[in-house]
């Protein structure tokens, strides 16, 4: 496969500001003789998807990027380190290499679908295929091709479009290539996706492939997110909607194709939900995936390594998620003893015991939780959490259990992916499927579409759109609710929350001080809903973005109402590293705050840097482009190519 399939990866679409393209292009093997005698049969060639449905193509956008922004910068995950903490305190910039890792990644595997699109018809025609397995094919790059699209588009706004790789290069085009606007991203990945809804089979297919409810349900998003586009924004290439009924309608109406004739299914239960997110996850809830697969380096999904707390739960030799968990606003929002997705999302020692004093005979008398894991190391899968097994057990009970574990800033370790599946030949490729929809989504997109039909303030309730609500926080556990808003103004707490320490004065005396702000807790919306919902899915800045569409300022004072820097904290000046208790939560930011009065008491205490203070001033709804792309003559032209792109008439 590696050797007839030569397509690199299209860095930055084509574009024109390259001074040699050919750098950054290669034409794919569209007379190949070589892929002309692969291709000869239809099973060949359905696994010739493989290019571009996950393995090795997506492992960029996927390995950082897509949790750095859908979780980091949205503010669900609590992280601090390098260019992944940037996210978390909004102090990125062009030259971070994961901002660039994602980016070229989304023009990789447009490079490799619109190769499949432009070149395998012919090829499968002159060797007999059929007709069908054509269809499928191109159904499912057309799928790939507008999510690479639409992430640009969400991510980056205004994008230059490549649909022609060979066509494109051959003919010297690349030089003429600008950014196309909003609106062209949205009419090109809506074509693709009806398209892809006319192509592709009717009926479920095996390892989640995509099918024609991963087309209408994506549709029901993309109608979303354009009816949600109600602001005239200062932004070049910008997108207003005309008609945001008109559009909420559209997604109404393939929400109930999606739900009605395709697949409206949620099974209930704790298991269920938990695994969906386990390592070669065949769910009938998810509609549309990144399908990775264990291996080599890249060709499986990294997330496990990533976010897993120790060896044990990495089955490897590396772990990098000790200090990465639900951030404290988020986990605190959980109706910890009913909501069956914050076990499944989270590590937790339990509901509402945080002492983490416990023994290893408590937590398997049931007092604390256990997890199921798979493969683990000396066959231990039902996994006992302890906070910090460290103070909790005795060296020989850590050691029986899990050895030494880290212990949680945020009192929580991530849940979802990672499960200790034993990684054949690299730690960092592990088969998992990684959803991009699911029914659930559909049916909460649905609510919000008959919800922006009856209430265009976002901060107001409406009854609409509640049975589609009900039915998530039904297989959630959950009571019913009578009626919601979309993003319901946060409640500010004031001084509720103040960081406390006891520093010594010059004559060694006892001092307490404290630095306090004001703080916001979540109030139940359904932003928050969809938070429970898909933690840990990289959504939620896709939600922030719909939010921001309809009324930014009122998506300015969501990431402003975050505690997403409260940390589980110790007393000032201390050498016990050790937890105290769950009221010493302080806010990063106010440790500055604290060193500076400890200074006063006592000029022994040095003044703390405020590095880790969250940079709200730096807050930008679209990325900057990489700083690897150049500046030349197109870098800023935006156009809007929407009706070549519906007539099929665009050039490149």
């Amino acid at each position: 496969m590696k050797a007839i399939y030569k397509s690199a990866a299209l860095l930055l679409g084509a574009m024109s500001f390259f001074s040699s393209c050919e750098d950054f292009l290669t034409r794919d093997p569209q007379d190949s003789p070589l892929l002309v005698d692969f291709l000869n049969s239809d099973k060949k060639l359905d696994d010739y998807t493989r290019n571009f449905r996950g393995p090795l193509t997506w492992n960029g956008f996927d390995d950082k990027f897509s949790w750095c922004v859908g979780e980091l910068y949205s503010g669900n995950v609590y992280h601090n380190f390098a260019d992944e903490g940037q996210f978390h305190f909004m102090s990125f910039t062009a030259n971070n290499a994961h901002i660039s890792n994602g980016y070229t990644s989304l023009y990789s595997v447009i490079a490799k679908c619109n190769h499949v699109i432009d070149d395998v018809p012919g090829i499968a025609k002159q060797n007999g295929l059929s007709q069908d397995m054509v269809d499928k094919v191109i159904g499912e790059a057309k799928m790939y091709r507008g999510m690479a699209y639409f992430f640009l588009a969400e991510y980056w706004g205004a994008s230059p479009i490549v649909l022609h790789n060979s066509k494109t290069v051959t003919n010297d085009k690349a030089p003429e290539v600008t950014k196309a606007d909003r609106k062209t991203l949205y009419t090109l990945i809506e074509k693709d996706w009806t398209e892809a809804l006319d192509l592709l089979p009717d009926q479920p297919q095996a390892d989640c492939r995509a099918w024609k409810a991963s087309a209408s349900g994506m549709l029901t998003k993309l109608y979303v997110t354009m009816a949600s586009c109600q602001t005239k924004l200062d932004e070049p290439g910008s997108y207003y909607c005309e008609n945001p009924d008109e559009y909420y309608q559209k997604a109404l109406d393939m929400g109930k194709l999606t739900t009605e004739k395709y697949c409206g299914y949620l099974e209930e239960g704790y298991a269920a939900y938990d695994a969906m997110f386990q390592p070669g996850s065949q769910s009938q809830e998810i509609l549309f995936a990144l399908l990775f697969e264990q291996g080599v380096y890249a060709q499986g999904c990294s997330r496990q390594i990533q976010f897993a707390r120790s060896k044990h739960l990495a089955a490897g030799g590396n772990a990098y998620g000790g200090e990465k968990g639900l951030t404290t606003m988020l986990f605190d929002s959980y109706e910890k003893d009913k909501d069956i997705r914050l076990k499944a999302t989270s590590y937790y020692f339990g509901a509402d015991d945080y002492t983490d004093a416990k023994t290893k005979e408590d937590a398997k008398n049931g007092t604390g939780h256990y997890y199921m894991l798979r493969e683990a190391p000396d066959g231990k899968n039902q996994y006992y959490y302890f906070l910090n097994p460290n103070k909790s057990l005795k060296k020989a009970d850590r050691d029986d259990l899990y050895g030494s574990e880290p212990v949680s800033a945020v009192f929580n370790h991530c849940r979802k992916f990672v499960y200790s599946v034993k990684p054949v030949n690299s730690e960092f490729s592990i088969n998992l499927t990684v959803p991009l929809l699911r029914v659930a989504d559909v049916y909460l997109l649905m609510a919000e579409a008959a919800m922006g039909i009856k209430q265009k303030d976002v901060t107001l309730t409406t009854t609409d759109g509640l049975s589609y609500v009900n039915k998530v926080r039904k297989r959630a556990g959950l009571d019913e609710v009578s009626k919601i808003a979309f993003c319901f103004p946060d409640s500010m707490k004031g001084n509720g929350n103040v960081a406390y320490a006891t520093v010594q004065n010059e004559a060694g005396e006892d001092v307490e001080i404290s630095a306090s702000c004001d703080m916001y807790y979540p109030t139940y919306d359904l932003m928050l809903e969809r938070r429970h919902e898909f933690a840990l899915e990289n959504q939620c800045w896709l939600d922030i973005k719909r939010l921001y569409y309809r009324d930014p300022a009122a998506a300015k004072e969501y990431i402003k109402a975050q505690d997403r820097a409260f940390v589980y904290g110790e007393k000032f000046g201390s050498e016990i590293k050790a937890p105290q208790s769950r009221n010493d939560y302080q806010r990063q930011c106010l440790i500055h705050d604290l060193s500076l009065k400890a200074h006063e008491v006592n000029p022994t205490y040095g003044e703390q840097a405020a590095e880790g203070v969250i940079e709200i001033d730096k807050l930008q709804f679209f990325l900057p482009v990489p700083a690897s792309v150049p500046n030349t003559a197109n870098y800023n032209t935006v156009k809007d190519y929407s009706e070549q792109i519906l007539h099929d008439q665009y050039p490149y």
